[in-house]
């Protein structure tokens, strides 16, 4: 019977195929161990942030964590930057981390040329040292062999590398294009305890819980917090497992798409199992010959099982093909949102899943054929005319049971991808407080003007306002298809960048740090409002009256007038900007702006303060916040490419060693900030479509054997007068049976699993009933189409044809 084995081939082999695909890929990011020694002993940590995440602490506390802890065996500390790294006559953007000089030694790794920090290296005049990444060193440093003690300008400063890691290791994540310096001792800033800029990795003692660390850390914060009450937070410590850090994020989607994998290959199960009840019923005869010349029911089972196993293996052994292909398309989407996602591959691991899940997929849809087929009255298989004999209600049953298994399961399968696509759409269609058509954003990279971690010498320093930004302005507003230019630091729905302070108004007493509002701060001026036609609710956006010389101000959100000035007028109210006193200490806020989302669609605006970075100059101490970053927003009628490239050759014409990056049109931004949600719709509406073709074609076979072994009552029935409408009915009448119950159970199974849509649909808060009924529609359109088709069939049967064998 080649077309049955064929068709159960192919079915399972997609089945089990995109389940090794993605078992891979669970196994790269949540099984596969770091490439450190001590990963299983490593954590993460720092506070609590209300948004999730870590937040950074301050170096006094580290050292503090360091000097009164017993749970670790070393307590190390990090911060990245993006920095420009140039080596001979190339120069490009990587990474920066800024470290402890016991990282490595706390990591359990040794470069693979050269040596690791010391405790020397954490000295004063001893931090201008660097290691790096072994891709590094392969392709940004030319492979050089030599490469140990030659210098390599980070920002435009001389750095001597002293090491190079091994392949496939690098710090945190998988930062394997990254460079490596110890924190300086010398940056004033790091030694000011309500300054947080470090993140704490620490290495637990043999036998100590992560539990057991995370009481004793937070016993010590309580400690500092009583010590140092004005310049500690309240927010708590988290220490959490160093994998599980990084893949928090990750995690419940990745569970929840292979749960949706699982799905598919079930119903794939069930779609062979019921082949295999059909070809059992016609096997009848076999089978009853096979047991009157002596087989037993255990030789039966057997024989049985062992076909399903071949049957089984054989899929398997395709499905490493559909695995291959689905990998391909999984790899795409995780290579930049999953820990090693561009490492996924087939390996051991997963060839020895495949013949598991082989194994698995036999006794799934093999044990109820056999049993079945062992348990045959042998009178019934030996009589004359088997086929006409019809089929055992218990035959029925499990045929039927394995309709709706396959129903209910793709039922669950579509409601889920039907709200991920609801969910997208709702979230497209929210207040964003900002026009995103017809408007091109990039940031501005300036590594050899200053970095926000340090202060650059304000006679030394260029006043980009002066030099840059305002020529740049006027030179691109005189160009034809541009209408308006604005900049900001940190523009709208730009995850990963935070420059948070602590709200302090004048006039009211001075609280403790960890009693202290914090606001989002930015550096912006009166183009941004403008390009992005952000909604002004109160008082004036920023003008040519503000200048340097003028007093500082500052525009608000609603979000930060609700938290900070909820009863009172916020036009007029001052908030400090700067430690040092005197003019430039106070800003005063002139406008509120309507919220915009500043992280994700999903995430709720939080309290903004935006000051015009056209006031400012290298001696304000806000300064260094707009010297080294910053993103440029155009609204523009012209092309994406012809805008990119106006706006590179506009910047080089002005300064040549500022570099436009990440240059996007701003509805892609918007498409971007809904990355997890849109790969978790695109990849549930392919596995929904699969499942659904699978089920479809699961109840057209069924349903069709189950017409041919029924033609002669069809026949007796139209014989008799019956009308072919009747005939009709009575099959798509045990169709609408099955599928009743099968979207019952599906809906019941989707209710269940609400907790898990929760975890990775955002704004979810129950099930929408326009989108069930939809899904189940849909559903029932499909089914009752593959039911009608043996229905006709049956109805168009040949009375005498059918009764010729009376």
């Amino acid at each position: 019977t080649p077309g049955f084995t064929l068709t159960a081939i192919l079915t399972l082999a997609l089945g089990i195929g995109v389940n090794a695909a993605m078992f891979s890929v669970m196994d790269q990011v949540l099984l596969r161990p770091l490439p450190y020694p001590n990963a299983q002993r490593l954590v993460l940590m720092g506070a609590v942030r209300q948004q999730g995440g870590f937040a950074a602490v301050s170096l006094p506390d580290m050292k503090d964590w360091q000097a009164r802890n017993h749970t670790f065996q070393a307590i190390g500390y990090f911060e990245s930057n993006p920095v420009t790294l140039r080596f001979g006559d190339s120069s490009n953007v990587t990474t920066q981390v800024m470290t402890s000089t016991n990282l490595f030694e706390l990591l359990g790794v040794h470069p693979a040329m050269g040596r690791s920090f010391t405790a020397e290296d954490g000295k004063s005049g001893r931090s201008n040292i660097i290691i790096v990444t072994d891709r590094i060193w392969r392709n940004y440093l030319h492979s050089d062999p030599n490469i140990l003690g030659k210098a390599v300008f980070i920002n435009g400063d001389p750095y001597t590398v002293i090491g190079v890691l091994p392949p496939a290791v690098g710090f945190p994540g998988d930062g394997l294009e990254s460079i490596y310096a110890p924190v300086n001792p010398d940056d004033n800033g790091l030694s000011d305890r309500s300054s947080s800029a470090l993140l704490a990795i620490g290495l637990l003692r043999p036998g100590v819980t992560v539990e057991q660390a995370g009481h004793e850390i937070n016993s010590i914060h309580q400690q500092l917090l009583r010590e140092y009450p004005k310049d500690e937070s309240t927010a708590l410590i988290r220490v959490v497992n160093y994998r599980d850090a990084l893949t928090e994020n990750s995690r419940s989607a990745i569970f929840a798409l292979y749960g949706a994998i699982i799905a598919v290959w079930l119903i794939a199960c069930a779609n062979v199992a019921g082949l295999m009840l059909t070809r059992t019923n016609n096997r009848r005869r076999e089978i009853a010959i096979r047991g009157a010349l002596g087989a037993g029911r255990d030789r039966l089972v057997q024989q049985f099982l062992t076909e399903s196993l071949l049957i089984s293996l054989a899929g398997g052994a395709a499905g490493a093909g559909f695995a291959a292909i689905a990998l391909g398309l999984l790899k795409h989407y995780f290579a930049h949102t999953l820990l090693y996602g561009g490492f996924i591959h087939i390996n051991g691991a997963v060839c020895a899943f495949l013949l598991l899940a082989s194994c698995i997929s036999a006794l799934l849809f093999g044990v109820v054929p056999a049993w079945m087929a062992a348990n045959t009255p042998l009178q019934e298989g030996l009589r004359e005319g088997t086929a006409a004999a019809g089929v055992s209600r218990k035959q029925a049953f499990w045929r039927d049971a394995s309709v709706v298994a396959e129903i209910t399961l793709t039922l669950a399968l579509l409601i889920a991808a039907g709200l991920m696509m609801r969910t997208l759409y709702q979230l497209r269609r929210a207040e964003k407080g900002f026009i995103a058509d017809q408007v091109v954003t990039g940031m501005l990279f300036m590594p050899t003007h200053g970095a926000w971690w340090t202060s650059p010498d304000p006679e030394k320093a260029a006043n980009l306002v002066k030099m840059f930004y305002r020529p740049l302005q006027e030179k691109l507003l005189h160009t034809p298809g541009i209408s308006g230019v604005g900049f900001t630091t940190v523009r709208p729905l730009e995850p990963g960048w935070d420059f948070v302070d602590n709200i302090i108004v004048n006039g009211r007493p001075k609280p403790n740090k960890s009693e202290q509002p914090t606001a989002q701060l930015r550096g912006t001026d009166e183009g941004y409002f403008r390009v992005f036609g952000i909604r002004l609710l109160k008082g004036r956006y920023f003008d040519s009256q503000d200048t340097p010389d003028s007093p500082v101000v500052a525009v608000v959100n609603q979000s930060f007038v609700k938290e900070v000035f909820p009863r009172e007028d916020p036009i007029g109210k001052q908030i400090e900007i700067a430690d040092a006193p005197g003019p430039r200490h106070w800003a005063t806020i002139v406008g509120v702006a309507e919220d915009v989302r500043q992280r994700s669609m999903g995430e709720a605006p939080v309290p903004e303060l935006d000051l015009n970075l056209m006031q400012f100059s290298p001696k304000d101490e806000m300064y260094p916040i707009i010297s080294s970053f910053m993103n440029i927003a155009v609204r523009t009628n012209l092309p994406a490419a012809d805008s990119e490239r106006i706006i590179a050759n506009a910047i080089h014409d002005v300064m040549p060693d500022i570099a436009l990056q990440n240059f996007k049109p701003m509805p892609q931004v918007v498409d971007d900030s809904m990355g997890n949600q849109t790969l978790a719709a695109r990849l549930l509406g392919i596995f929904g479509i699969a499942a659904l073709a699978i089920a479809i074609a699961g109840i057209y076979g069924l349903l069709s054997y189950s017409v041919s072994q029924r033609m002669r009552e069809f026949g007796v029935r139209l014989a008799l007068g019956s009308p072919r409408g009747a005939v009709i009915w009575l099959v798509l009448r045990h169709a609408l049976l099955l599928l009743a119950v099968g979207i019952a159970a599906g809906i019941t199974i989707a209710i269940a699993a609400s907790g898990v849509m929760r975890a990775f649909i955002y704004g979810f808060h129950g099930y929408d009933v326009l989108t069930v009924f939809a899904v189940a529609l849909v559903l029932a359109a499909c089914a009752l189409l593959a039911s009608y088709l043996p229905a006709r069939k049956a109805a168009r049967v040949d009375p005498v044809v059918a009764l010729r064998t009376e």
